[in-house]
């Protein structure tokens, strides 16, 4: 019904609706205060204004500004004096005013599909992909159509939840002098916690934990002659997930409500947008922030780009956790289809987040190291190299020659997939490049196996401080009648043209205490 009422004003309305998807231009300020008179901005021409939808609904103007920190809107509204409510059981009978934000342009979901250690199986015509997904290889006859039918019932549970997840792309707040609530993404999180991944211990991971809304605008009304005035700060860090870096788009939507008549749940409301449809960014006001805010993930100035289980390197998202401009994001997210070891048949949810982590090393003034794909920045000059870096023991010093070493690990880490020789055993890494002054990279030194704890095998790493020296230790096997093996050693010099094996001991002592702790739990 909304839709078809949306549907209508817009071809009633052609030039009213051209109007409305013209970008709003919204400017940079700085106020001293916020939240007193909005006197400075009335003088101004509108940045929008609200269009009654019904009768006895507020007429009133807006303006839009990005402050620095965040997104600021100015209303000055009309009607008489609101009566806005005292109990939160009463918020949406009384005056109140809804906000919505969402990005420039939506989330691009992947085909319907799940994953295993060979790549993914999708569905592009979702359910009724299933008849083509169990022919390929062909079942036996009398498993046919319970194959079918519970790839069926997956993918159509695949399609109710992707309506939930596109929720967590938009943040709609409901506002008053003593409420402040964000009431369609949260909702939406909370049915996909209990309803799609309601088994927490198998499906955790699943769980879009970093989608979930953080905190709510701060709003500031005044009285004034006609009406109201109100002031609405959304700080960034409250901001619905973001393609890019440079945030030049965003969609704005504000409705203000009257009071509901009696038998009413909600009154009349003005809208910013005059093809404004509930839930629906594309119909909202189109935002274009001059100049647009830039944040930067790490000190690298990184691309807003990350891996997925297969290695494909993807664009990804991320909602901001820095405010101003000289602080740096660290996380991000691809939406990806989940995947997991030896996933054979439907399962899992489809989308899930692959959560993105960046992190950084300073080595001197103007000059860093990042990752997880190794970038290294000096001055205004940044050289991105084909080297994936663990944050564990990522660290940067500055050899004899001027070269510059960067490490990463010791480290203990597990197969993705838990598939392949000795799936479920520990791996161990530690690497070390050489980057010269003209930015030029080669391994130094690259260390690291499978081990298998369930025979008694071990592993560790010592690297002496100044990093002349790495030597590994290494146990192997425990004999028939169960006796540890005893430890041995090699050593590892750094010379011109990198690391080269400079001595092996027996029977040795690994160090004390150890570095891989994962890998002698027993002897802590």
């Amino acid at each position: 019904m909304r839709l078809s009422l949306a549907i209508l004003i817009i071809l009633a309305c052609p030039a009213i609706y051209a109007q409305q998807t013209k970008p709003v231009a919204v400017p940079e300020i700085h106020p001293p205060v916020i939240g007193s008179s909005i006197g400075e901005y009335e003088q101004l021409p509108a940045d929008m204004t609200l269009v009654p939808r019904g009768a006895g609904a507020r007429a009133g103007r807006l303006w839009v500004r990005n402050i620095g920190n965040g997104l600021l809107i100015i209303g000055d509204i009309e009607g008489g004096a609101p009566d806005f409510p005292r109990n939160k059981s009463f918020l949406l009978s009384k005056d109140h005013i809804e906000v919505w934000l969402a990005a420039g342009s939506d989330v691009d979901l992947p085909e319907i599909g799940w994953g295993n250690q060979f790549g993914e199986t999708l569905l592009p015509k979702g359910p009724n992909s299933c008849a083509d997904y169990v022919t390929n290889p062909a079942p036996q006859a009398d498993e046919l159509k319970k194959k079918e039918s519970k790839c069926r019932e997956w993918a159509a549970t695949q399609e109710h939840y992707r309506g939930y997840f596109r929720r967590l792309f938009l943040r709609q707040w409901i506002l008053t002098p003593d409420y402040a609530v964000e009431s369609f993404a949260s909702p939406a999180y909370e049915e996909i916690t209990q309803k799609f991944a309601s088994d927490q211990q198998r499906n955790s991971a699943e769980v879009p934990e970093a989608l979930k809304p953080q905190g709510t605008p701060k709003i500031w009304l005044q009285p004034s002659p006609k009406g109201y005035t109100f002031q609405i700060l959304v700080p960034y860090v409250f901001f619905p997930p973001l393609p890019s870096l440079e945030v030049r788009e965003l969609r704005l939507l504000v409705d203000v409500f009257s009071p509901a008549p009696a038998g009413k749940k909600t009154g009349q409301y003005s809208t910013s947008s005059p093809a404004r449809v509930w839930g629906k960014p594309e119909t909202f006001n189109a935002l274009r922030l001059n100049p647009p805010r830039v944040f930067h993930l790490t000190p690298c100035d990184m691309a807003l780009k990350g891996a997925d289980a297969y290695r494909d390197v993807k664009d990804a998202w991320f909602i901001p956790k820095s405010g101003q401009e000289w602080e740096y994001e660290s996380d991000a997210f691809l939406v990806v289809n989940g995947s997991g070891g030896y996933r054979y048949e439907p399962d899992g949810l489809s989308p899930v987040i692959r959560p993105l982590h960046y992190f950084s090393h300073n080595v001197s003034p103007g000059e860093w190291v990042c990752g997880p794909q190794l970038t290294y920045k000096k001055g205004l000059k940044t050289e991105v190299f084909g080297e994936t870096v663990a944050e564990q023991g990522f660290d940067a010093r500055r050899a004899e020659n001027g070269d510059l070493l960067v490490k990463t690990g010791p480290r203990v880490y597990y197969s993705e997939f838990g598939t392949g020789q000795c799936g479920a055993c520990a791996r161990t890494e530690l690497r070390i490049w050489e980057i010269t002054p003209d930015m030029k990279i080669f391994e130094a030194l690259g260390l690291g196996d499978i081990v298998d704890s369930g025979t008694g095998a071990s592993q560790d790493f010592s690297v002496s401080p100044d990093w002349s020296q790495v030597t590994e230790y290494n146990q192997g096997n425990m004999d028939e009648e169960g006796n540890p093996a005893s430890w041995s050693s090699t050593a590892w010099c750094l010379g011109k043209d990198g690391y080269k094996e400079c001595g092996k001991k027996d029977n040795v002592q690994p160090p004390d205490p150890p570095v891989l702790k994962e890998l002698r739990q027993g002897e802590q």
